[in-house]
């Protein structure tokens, strides 16, 4: 298979790491697989719980979750890794562990796919990342 990537689209494996590792990423939103908004109060508390971290992924494998409102403190943390063919991400952190296929990552964006409480019931979700500054 070919196809043609741009910095927008999702990009090769190696590519990929340099671009989980270069930004630390806070939730953005939490979407339904077709892009439809989710609001906080429908989610579990866990997935509640994301909105007030940023997460780091660090070369050496480790991600940890960073508490922006008490400078940044580490709150958890855990392990990463990128699963050979690049498309989805192995994370073990006490309350975020799984396998979470990658929906789209870029410089700008990182959606990690879930499967996740929604009124109670599991759902299929997207995690929206960002940046943050």
């Amino acid at each position: 298979m070919t196809a043609c990537q741009d910095d927008e689209g999702t990009t090769p494996s190696g590519a990929q790491a340099d671009l989980l590792v270069a930004n630390n990423w806070r939730t953005n939103r939490v979407t339904t697989v077709d892009g439809q908004n989710i609001t906080v109060g429908r989610l579990n508390l866990a997935t509640q719980v994301l909105f007030n971290l940023n997460m780091q992924f660090r070369s050496n494998g480790t991600v940890r979750a960073l508490d922006p409102n008490q400078s940044n403190t580490v709150v958890n943390g855990g392990t990463w890794t990128l699963a050979p063919d690049g498309k989805s991400i192995d994370v073990v952190v006490t309350g975020f562990t799984g396998n979470f296929p990658i929906v789209e990552l870029n410089r700008n964006k990182l959606i990690l796919r879930q499967k996740a409480p929604v009124d109670g019931k599991d759902a299929d979700i997207n995690l929206e990342f960002i940046p943050t500054l």
